[in-house]
């Protein structure tokens, strides 16, 4: 945002990883609509209401869906409030790219059902625009899923819609046509470049089948849809990360299986293709605890770079949510009234409360000896959550079933006044979810939140360019001595958090997904040695802090600041490296972010480059490796560092998406930069485009000829002006034909 307001494209991202794309990895939300909040509002507010927006917006986009499906209102109004209040969307509304692309699919699908079942092309690109939406927002595994499920429903669509209220499979293909070629032709300007990066990062073959199954959904997790957080996980952040659930919480209760029971009774072709898709979904989200995770892995296009299968489970909670609107309807349209069926339905309906509220009683009766019971068998902390608080939401489970059971037993008789029950149904539905869920969600203090850390304080106070570094013990430490640690915010101090006051600070490392390969493999040699077996790769990297809470013991690095225990004289007080502390070393044998270089040498692959990076055998100030022969440089030749004696390079201006640097040189030789090589950077000498040769496994290099030069590192990928041109085309297109259209219109009506 703050490049937006100086007028930049934000296309890169100068503070991570020596360097990477920002817009190309889709997760910022660059060209997403609503991100025009943070230019006109506090951060803050901004953020909140966002989120809160997205919520209001996935309550109505369900509500106008069962409207479209000639639902109800009072119908339309529980699929919504299902859908919004669930505990799949309490849980993402942390995962901001997730919510802001599963707001939409309500609006999506609506559109796309729309159009085949009115054969509206119109309707058809507007799916495709709600598509588009749906990724800007960053949520690729939604838009994975949603656009397979659509293919699917435009081949059988009879699943979903009724018997003979859509148009042919020819005319529905075409359909399908549109809105891919709407939604990829308006997403180019941010598809292009997200495929171009995928490329490069560390899933461009796919990831560990491991990886894959991280967090896939337990059998024994769907147990929350009727009991919220039996494990804690909602709770105690450390279970969350520990714990193979991705949400927090999936809690829907009783009431919505209940309403779905009536539809699915119908056991029709619609009632069977809703149930299919459930199944499709939780079965997704199992991931690794089923049988055909693996065979999708390995044989489904796209599938091995996709992890957390637990996010598929978003679409069996709005299913359930629009059958529980739908079942609504069908209980007042069938099971109403003096028929015989209505009224065996209402015996039912009223043995099963009557059975929630005797259960309810014996749990209230002999509370105390169940949780002595349930204590004894380990059913508790720290493996579960608080045995009385998992006793207390089976209570309230069986209370809401059984109150709700009530008011259908009432509904379904003649003497009582339907919209009065009808009204207390549906605040007893989204009383149930409200509650359930209520503060479920952390807060911070956001001014708190942007004060800088101590040693964030300390490195921003150096003027000179570099790049810090949190060793990997460090990022993972929690000192054991936490009572000694009072009035400090561990998580500023170890310098980890963008968010948390490590602005306008230069990471070697970073947060995000799409990190590139290359880089990955680097910072793993990094961080699978000490600090001074891996000095070389610093020196290299720009690195002049290193953030350590072990002692760092080379000669080469320096104690400079520490926060506690306090440091008072780095001269004197050697002994303190050894105490308990989050401490910042300088490394005094930093390499400049830029500097010349006279020697070169060929490398043809990783392991000849894993020989020198770990062989220490790579002096970087006399010799860059390159992997492609540079034309009129002779890597064989060899010239000494004395000839060097008068060079110099400044860097006159640092910014995200240009480096300009004033460089004079004795001689013909290389330019490094320790800024991450990739695609759509150009270098211009003299204002005179340049080659930039791929250097040293990961960063760039120019050649310079002697003497004093103006240089330029520019970064203006194609793949962004492609996308751009493309996105306007075919904005051109379809403003043409909605202004075509409206001129038939008006056409017909001056005929007419």
């Amino acid at each position: 945002m703050e490049e937006v307001k100086n007028f930049v494209f934000p296309l890169w991202n100068p503070y991570y990883y020596n360097g990477h794309p920002l817009f190309a990895t889709l997760q910022p939300g660059v060209l997403y609509p609503p991100s025009i909040l943070y230019l006109f509002l506090p951060f803050d507010w901004a953020f909140n209401l966002n989120v809160e927006i997205h919520f209001a917006l996935a309550g109505w986009f369900t509500y106008l869906l069962l409207r479209g499906m000639k639902a109800s209102q009072g119908a339309s109004l529980i699929a919504g409030a299902g859908f919004m209040l669930s505990g799949y969307l309490i849980s993402v509304h942390h995962m901001l790219s997730t919510l802001l692309s599963v707001t939409w699919v309500p609006l999506y699908l609506l559109c796309y059902f729309s159009a085949i079942r009115n054969n509206n092309p119109t309707h058809a690109i507007l799916s495709g625009v709600v598509g588009v939406l749906m990724f800007l927002g960053g949520g690729i595994e939604v838009c994975y899923l949603i656009f397979g499920v659509t293919f699917f429903l435009t081949l059988f669509p009879e699943l979903v819609l009724e018997l003979g209220d859509y148009i042919k499979i020819r005319r529905r293909m075409i359909f399908f046509a549109i809105f891919c070629t709407v939604f990829f032709g308006l997403s180019a300007v941010q598809l292009i470049p997200f495929l171009e990066l995928s490329e490069f990062s560390v899933r461009s073959e796919g990831i560990s089948y491991h990886l894959a199954g991280v967090w896939s959904l337990h059998p024994y997790d769907l147990v929350e849809f009727f009991l919220p957080d039996q494990n804690g996980v909602g709770t105690d952040l450390k279970k969350y990360w520990e714990n193979q659930n991705w949400l927090r919480t999936i809690y829907m209760g009783g009431i919505p299986f209940l309403l779905a029971i009536f539809f699915l009774k119908k056991w029709d072709r619609r009632a069977q293709g809703f149930l299919l898709l459930f199944f499709i979904s939780i079965g997704l989200a199992m991931g690794k605890n089923t049988l055909f995770h693996h065979f999708l892995y390995d044989y489904l296009p796209l599938f091995n770079k996709l992890r957390y299968p637990v996010k598929f489970i978003f679409m069996a909670v709005l299913i359930l949510s629009i059958l529980a609107g739908l079942g609504y309807d069908y209980f007042k349209k069938e099971l109403t009234g003096d028929k015989p069926e209505s009224q065996r339905w209402a015996r039912y309906i009223l043995s099963l409360g009557f059975f929630s509220m005797f259960v309810f009683g014996i749990i209230n009766l002999f509370n105390e000896p169940l949780v002595a019971y349930f204590k004894s068998i380990g059913w508790d902390h720290p493996n579960y959550n608080e045995t009385e608080s998992n006793l207390f939401n089976i209570k309230r489970f069986l209370a809401f079933s059984s109150l709700f059971c009530l008011g259908l037993f009432l509904y379904s008789s003649q003497k009582i006044k339907h919209t009065f029950v009808q009204g207390a149904l549906i605040a007893l539905f989204i009383s149930d979810l409200f509650f359930a869920h209520f503060m479920f969600y952390e807060k911070e203090n956001y001014i708190e939140s942007q004060k800088l850390s101590e040693n964030a304080k300390f490195m921003r106070a150096d003027p000179e360019l570099f790049r810090f570094y949190v060793t990997s013990k460090t990022s993972k430490a929690t000192p054991s001595n936490l009572k000694d640690w009072e009035g400090i915010d561990i998580r500023k101090e170890k310098v980890i958090l963008g968010l948390l006051g490590t602005r306008s600070l230069f990471n070697m490392d970073g947060i995000g997904v799409t990190q590139q390969a290359r880089w990955k493999k680097l910072v793993e040699l990094i961080k699978s040695a000490p600090p001074t077996d891996s000095q070389m790769l610093l020196n290299l990297m720009n690195v002049k802090y290193v953030v350590s809470i072990p002692p760092i013991t080379s000669p080469n690095f320096k104690l400079v600041h520490s926060v506690y225990p306090r440091l008072q004289d780095p001269e004197k007080n050697k002994e303190m490296e050894n105490k308990v502390g989050i401490k910042v070393y300088e490394n005094r044998a930093m390499l400049p972010r830029a500097f010349l270089v006279p020697n070169c040498k060929i490398v043809k692959n990783d392991g000849e480059y894993r020989v020198f990076f770990q062989g220490k055998q790579l002096k970087p100030k006399s010799l860059v490796l390159l992997e492609e022969q540079p034309e009129d440089f002779d890597c064989e030749k060899k010239i000494y560092l004395d000839l060097k004696k008068h060079d110099s390079v400044e860097t006159t201006s640092y910014k995200s998406n240009t480096v300009d640097l004033a460089v004079n040189s004795s001689i013909r030789q290389f330019l490094f930069l320790s800024d991450s090589y990739y695609p759509g950077w150009k270098a211009y000498v003299d204002g005179e485009e340049r080659e930039i040769h791929r250097a040293n496994y990961l960063f760039r290099a120019v050649i310079i000829e002697p003497g004093e030069h103006r240089v330029r590192f520019e970064y203006d990928p194609f793949s962004f002006k492609l996308g751009l041109a493309i996105s306007v085309t075919t904005i051109l297109i379809c403003m043409g034909y909605f202004l075509r259209r409206k001129y038939l219109k008006e056409l017909q009506g001056k005929m007419a």
